[in-house]
């Protein structure tokens, strides 16, 4: 690839640019490949970029009140800031860790991940709550994922969310309507809850506009987390499509039909609909794929 890609309204780059066969190869393809997973689940954790700043978030957590935090994506934001705080003590009277997620999907996979992490049962130390479904317990959870949303509906019985020690915003950058109206209330909380500590936590959000929300430096402090887990190349198409789902489904099946590239491919929708309706293009290309491969 030389470094050279096309996106959209610039001037279109030829094909053989586009499609490299030794960039596919090296699997860069919009790939996301673990060379860490042979190493043990602790080993992994220390290899996460946000590790080597463990002790200064516990630090600015003792002396702000809020803390923001900028990291990349798969820096570790997500799972591993809970469990700092966790071994750091936050939890010691009997109060729980609160991580807010703008997702049902990510609030349970992201519990999971760290539960097996940490050792334990869901639903034990580690727990979360969607819609519908409660997986945690009151006497023994210390770490908890909700979605924003349950999270009001808790503030609408517990104003005060007197049960958490720490409340953390992640995704902050989606600003959806239940994230401001959390951010909103969390801060007239803060104005009555000496002891409760706020994280706000996002790849791209607008740091100094949040300080300045939460009364400036002198009470929030903004840690910026750099590194990449996993270098992903981007490539795009050389010609806008009518059907992106349908593109990128035939475009998959290709790149793994054909092994051209090493990993995982990650495909962003915005929806369960169209998830569902891209598992069966998916489907339908690999089996009429493999007919023809049949009969040759």
């Amino acid at each position: 690839m030389n470094g050279k890609f096309w996106k959209p309204g610039t001037r279109l780059l030829s094909e053989d640019v586009l499609l490299d066969k030794n960039a596919l190869d090296e699997g860069s393809l919009g790939v996301c490949f673990n060379p860490l997973a042979q190493l043990s689940l602790n080993q992994q954790r220390q290899e996460l970029p946000i590790f080597k700043h463990r002790t200064e978030i516990i630090y600015l957590m003792e002396k702000f009140r809020v803390l923001i935090v900028v990291g990349e994506t798969g820096s570790g934001k997500t799972t591993q800031l809970p469990q700092y705080l966790y071994e750091a003590g936050w939890t010691s009277n009997g109060k729980c860790i609160a991580c807010t997620q703008p997702r049902r999907v990510s609030a349970v996979t992201v519990a999971q991940r760290v539960c097996q992490e940490r050792g334990s049962t869901l639903g034990d130390l580690v727990g979360y709550t969607i819609q519908f479904d409660n997986c945690c317990s009151e006497q023994v959870t210390r770490i908890k994922y909700l979605t924003d949303g349950m999270l009001i509906r808790e503030m609408m019985l517990d104003p005060l969310l007197s049960r958490y020690s720490i409340i953390m915003i992640d995704e902050a950058h989606e600003r959806t309507i239940y994230t401001d109206l959390v951010l909103g209330l969390i801060k007239k909380i803060l104005k009555v809850r000496k002891d409760l500590g706020v994280i706000i936590s996002s790849a791209t959000v607008d740091a100094e506009m949040f300080q300045r929300f939460f009364d400036g430096p002198q009470e929030c402090s903004i840690l910026s987390v750099q590194g990449r887990c996993h270098p992903v190349t981007l490539h795009y198409a050389s010609q806008p499509v009518k059907n992106y789902i349908q593109e990128s489904a035939s475009l998959c099946v290709d790149l793994i039909q054909n092994q051209r590239v090493k990993g995982d491919i990650l495909v962003f929708l915005s929806g369960q609909d169209e998830i569902e309706q891209f598992m069966s293009l998916i489907e339908l290309e690999h089996a009429s794929a493999w007919k023809d491969n049949y009969r040759h």
